[in-house]
């Protein structure tokens, strides 16, 4: 089955959108959600919006699974905006200067709106360090979305799936 199959076979699209940037931006619907991505300038930039007050995630990973995918994590708090970058070591998400790592998200930006978190952000196509995953345009990887009733990152996700993509 070719991967096309293979996405729809899993109920949500993935549309290219015109644009300047090159490829051209990827966009992913699934259960309420929407997940879009686009490269500018050596960046990955992405933007997921999903239907909750509490924290939203995506990751990426080349493999699929949770373990060793890097994410960022965002949510709403005291009517301000604050987010994070974590690797999972499973059963624990530290944030990445925890583990020695330099933190590689830039561009981030979040708002609540009509009980949705939207966590827009950026990070380089080879993050620093050569750390895993890169983000190259064209590199098949796995993302990860995910979401939580809870704006404490400590809170257990409430939807979270992986899926195959080509950035």
């Amino acid at each position: 089955m070719n991967r096309r199959g293979f996405v729809t076979g899993l109920g949500m699209t993935i549309t290219a959108v015109s644009a300047q940037a090159s490829p051209p931006p990827q966009s992913l619907s699934i259960d309420g959600m929407t997940f879009r991505s686009w490269h500018v300038d050596r960046r990955l930039f992405s933007t997921f919006t999903a239907p909750t007050l509490g924290w939203v995630g995506v990751g990426f990973n080349n493999q699929q699974r949770l373990k060793e995918s890097r994410f960022v994590i965002g949510a709403m708090s005291n009517n301000s905006f604050y987010a994070e970058e974590h690797i999972a070591v499973v059963p624990d998400h530290p944030r990445v200067q925890a583990l020695g790592l330099e933190t590689s998200a830039d561009d981030v930006v979040g708002s609540v709106s009509n009980n949705q978190t939207t966590l827009q952000f950026s990070l380089p196509h080879i993050p620093p360090n050569g750390d895993n995953p890169t983000l190259l345009p064209g590199t098949a990887t796995y993302l990860m979305l995910a979401w939580s009733h809870h704006t404490d990152f400590d809170h257990h996700s409430a939807w979270r799936r992986h899926f195959p993509i080509e950035l």
